[in-house]
């Protein structure tokens, strides 16, 4: 069965759904073409009519057809168009070809009751019924694989040589490196990782019990008995980088010097349980009595003892060298006892020891009840705690082991819990989380991106935990118990090449050898998990990494806040994010673009808005908390305005209806329609209008008021403001006409001072006359703009204003003197039809520099010379002070002792 809620659905999903109800119709015209042919062919229908029910279908038939191959296309579905080509060429052959020329059908009347025409023609619908019903199935098949889930394989496994008589098989979790190992190494053995497949041979010296490289592959560890641990060197492989990693070959061939060494456990009757590498020249030997540290001299090929750590009866050990510390079990045989070993700054030293607890089983729960002295001496066996019920992982910056129990509660029925115990430095690992799920039977773990996976066997099915959410969390006082975030999910379906497959794997399958790929059986018992995300299958001989696809949750999650709470904590959460707001913002603007059924009981405007304010808070929140550097966020999307403004610059979209253009609407109409029906279309127009208008009105409102609400959210957390968001609410502002509200956002410094948005204000002054002396005022208070004050100034041709604001502003020279005395001169020019008008600008200006150039006692002889002709204003000007002073000559007829002080 398909689980539709563990699906989202992508461009190549709605290709195929798309597809899958076009072949439903084409399978129709194909069922109707073999009827028509046949009711031909026993004479229940006249050629005629046959013909016009049949032509008709044909070119719709061809198009539709053609239709999904262009989705095909865009989705980048190689393999259905191939598919569909050769049909797609017969149509494109047989419509060129076509009989009836005159029109778009393919059948004439005069030939198709011509023997070979018809059985032609029959035998053309059967194989297109046949195809279409193939395709039908094919096409559900690949919108299942092709919708996206949550939870995914990795398209590429790593393909190794399965388990079995001659090949063993060994995982390195701490360099994730799979080896696979032939006849004891002396038939070779294979390492894979992510990038490159490297092969060596060893020498048979018995069977392998554990093998593992160093960091940087120069030494080979091998354990093959009970006490000892052999050391082969290796030449260093080729470094791979981005550059290089394409010129390698695809396997690697590794050269040993051929000298094994080895180290024997220093203590005595110890069994060697196994080892970790610390770093390229330090290693762990785990024993059942101790711990011992060892620094690796690999030139000299010897080992030198550093310290050993006394732990009796150990039973097992976890260790992790990310987190750099190894855990101990030992001690009680239920296991439950550890010693946790810390490695940093090149030291190893022991953390405070601790114990978890343990479900108890029905049978002791009964006996504890009884009072019996029988009861009371009878030894009960413990449920015994294994290397496979336990983990370490690093949880937002914290590390925890991770302890699977099967709880039975009531006789018949059970439940699972994994406890968490953080593990601290200073004092003892303390239970914190218990994560609970209300089923019974195996499981196992993976971790990704601080989500816990918990993979139930027996169901098929995924649940996931996050421990920072608190709408699924409940504290008791001590530790907090957690429900599953998402419930029921399945990882997404994967296929194989079967030629990628092992021959031995291949001849043991009893599926049809003619089958191209196979399908991966889903949370398979040959599964073996580890952490954070890899998934092995030993019997198919497959290793992948398990990962996570966001964008699903935007289908899966319905509730919003809860999706932007788990979208804030995950490190690749921004895009998703900005696609959860676009959504958000789109079911106003665009709602037929939305599927409805995903936005219940936050329909409206209002719910959307409150929405709004919710989400925006809490990106704010998160925003602020990382740039402080809170190191528990260091790993969670950073989302900064213009992250925010990409998915505001949807309102850029919104076009305010011009009323103009709604009152040009022209109807032709006869002469025969009456003045009635003349009133009716009129009113019907004007109505549909009126609604379309007060539709957009307030889509724009809806926008002012969410790019305002997030200026404030910004203000609150005292987040600096860029002025790209203002430009915006201007613009909306201007598009709604709300003048009166924008004079009040910018009076009460709501909107913060900038050259663009006095640009924007000034370019509205012939809407709302306000805008310009705001324009200007803001400008002044910016201190930075007292150069485009004054041409503003004299662009609207305030000269006197603009003499003003110069002699308090600006430094006063000839260049400003000539730039003003120009301009009045214009501005005398533009009042020259009135009569009361004697140049009194030019006048006014020409005077002030007068006496302003008189007061600094700088003469006329250094700077004006006598005019030698009588210029006009039209005139070429090449020395303006020269043209000034004769313009003012003629004007006024001064004396000539007037002119002695201008320069």
């Amino acid at each position: 069965m398909i689980n539709l809620n563990n699906m989202a659905f992508t461009f190549v999903a709605f290709a195929y759904i798309l597809a899958l109800i076009l072949t439903a119709l084409l399978i129709f015209f194909a069922i109707w073409h073999i009827i028509a042919f046949d009711e031909l062919k026993n004479d229940h229908k006249n050629p005629i009519d046959q013909c016009n029910s049949l032509n008709p279908l044909v070119l719709p038939e061809y198009i539709i057809h053609g239709f999904i191959n262009l989705l095909f296309l865009f989705g980048f579905e190689w393999i259905s168009i191939i598919i569909n080509v050769p049909l797609l060429a017969y149509h494109i052959n047989r419509f060129r070809t076509r009989p009836v020329r005159d029109g778009l059908g393919l059948y004439d009347p005069t030939t198709i009751m011509n023997q070979h025409e018809l059985s032609t023609a029959t035998r053309e619908g059967w194989i297109k019924l046949g195809f279409y019903m193939i395709t039908f199935f094919y096409y559900l098949y690949w919108y299942y694989m092709s919708a996206a889930y949550f939870l995914r394989l990795s398209s590429q496994p790593i393909i190794f040589e399965p388990i079995s008589s001659a090949t063993s098989v060994f995982y390195d979790k701490d360099n994730q490196q799979l080896f696979a190992v032939r006849g004891s190494g002396a038939m070779g053995v294979t390492m894979k990782d992510r990038n490159q497949s490297y092969t060596f041979r060893l020498e048979d010296k018995g069977a392998i019990q554990s093998i593992k490289f160093n960091p940087d592959l120069s030494v080979l560890a091998i354990k093959r008995s009970s006490n000892s641990v052999e050391f082969l060197n290796f030449q260093p492989p080729p470094a791979s980088s981005p550059t290089t990693i394409l010129k390698l070959p695809n396997v690697i061939s590794l050269q040993s010097d051929s000298i094994e060494y080895s180290q024997i456990s220093k203590s005595k009757n110890s069994k060697l349980y196994d080892f970790n590498w610390l770093n390229e020249k330090e290693i762990l030997f785990v024993t059942d009595q101790s711990v011992e540290y060892y620094q690796l001299l690999a030139e000299k090929r010897i080992l030198r003892q550093m310290k050993t750590f006394q732990f009796p009866n150990t039973n097992w050990q976890l260790f992790s060298r990310d987190i750099g510390l190894l855990l101990i079990s030992h001690g009680l045989q239920s296991g439950n006892s550890f010693t946790p070993l810390s490695y940093a700054r090149n030291q190893l030293f022991k953390l405070p020891k601790f114990e978890v607890d343990l479900p108890q089983s029905i049978q002791q729960q009964q006996q504890q009840r009884s009072n019996s002295i029988t009861s009371q001496q009878t030894n009960l066996r413990r449920i015994e705690l294994t290397e496979r019920d336990c983990a370490l992982a690093v949880l937002y910056d914290k590390v925890y082991l991770l302890v699977i129990r099967q709880v039975t509660r009531v006789p018949g029925q059970g439940s699972l819990e994994v406890v968490l115990y953080q593990i601290e430095e200073d004092r003892p690992a303390q239970k914190r989380h218990i994560l609970r799920l209300n089923l019974h039977g195996r499981c196992a773990l993976n971790v990704i991106d601080n989500l816990i996976f918990l993979h139930h066997q027996t169901t098929k099915q995924t649940y996931v935990y996050d421990i920072e959410e608190k709408s699924t969390s409940e504290n008791d006082g001590f530790q907090t118990i957690h429900l599953p975030i998402l419930n029921q999910l399945s990882i997404q379906p994967q296929i194989i090449d079967r030629q990628l497959l092992s021959p031995s794997v291949l001849s043991q399958q009893t599926s049809s050898p003619l089958s191209s790929q196979q399908n991966i059986e889903l949370y398979s018992s040959n599964w073996i998990v580890f952490l954070p995300n890899v998934i092995i299958d030993v019997k198919l001989g497959c290793l992948w990494y398990l990962t996570i696809n966001l964008d699903a949750l935007l289908d899966i999650v319905k509730e919003r806040i809860l999706l932007l709470e788990i979208l804030l904590r995950r490190t690749n959460g921004k895009s998703s994010i900005l696609m959860l707001l676009y959504t958000l913002l789109t079911s106003v603007i665009a709602p037929v673009q939305i599927d409805s059924t995903l936005w219940t009981g936050e329909q409206t405007a209002a719910g959307i808005f409150d929405l709004w304010l919710d989400m925006i808070h809490r990106i704010n929140n998160v925003y602020i908390e990382i740039t402080t550097s809170t190191p528990s966020l260091t790993n969670r999307p950073l989302l900064e305005q213009t992250d925010v403004f990409t998915v505001l610059c949807l309102f850029e979209t919104i076009v305010p209806t011009s009323t103009s253009t709604t009152h040009s609407l022209t109807i032709n109409r006869s002469s025969s329609i009456n003045s009635t029906d003349d009133d009716s279309l009129t009113s019907t127009t004007t109505t549909t209008t009126t609604t379309t208008t007060q539709c957009l009105n307030k889509k724009l409102k809806f926008a002012i008021a969410i790019v305002l609400e997030y200026i404030r959210s910004l203000n609150n957390f005292n987040i600096p403001i860029q002025h790209f968001l203002y430009d915006l609410l201007v613009n909306l502002l201007i598009k709604n006409k709300h003048f009166y509200q924008l004079q009040q956002l910018i009076q009460y410094h709501v909107l913060s001072d900038s050259k663009s948005i006095a640009c924007l204000l000034l370019s509205l002054s012939s809407k709302h006359q306000p805008t310009t002396q705001i324009a200007l005022d803001m400008l002044k208070r910016l201190n930075t703009a007292n150069e485009e004050i004054l041409e503003i100034l004299l662009e609207l041709n305030l000269i006197i204003p603009a003499l003003h604001f110069s002699v308090e502003h600006l430094p006063i020279n000839f260049q400003l003197a000539r730039k003003l005395m120009d301009a009045a001169i214009k501005a005398d020019e533009l009042l020259s039809n009135n009569a009361s008008n004697q140049n009194i600008l030019f006048y006014t200006v020409y005077t002030y520099f007068d006496d302003y150039f008189q007061q600094q006692k700088q003469g006329p002889s250094s700077t004006i010379t006598s005019p030698q002709s009588t210029p006009t204003i039209g005139n070429s000007r090449n020395n303006e002070l020269d043209f000034f002073t004769t313009f003012f000559n003629q004007q006024f007829q001064p004396k000539e002792s007037d002119f002695s002080n201008i320069q």
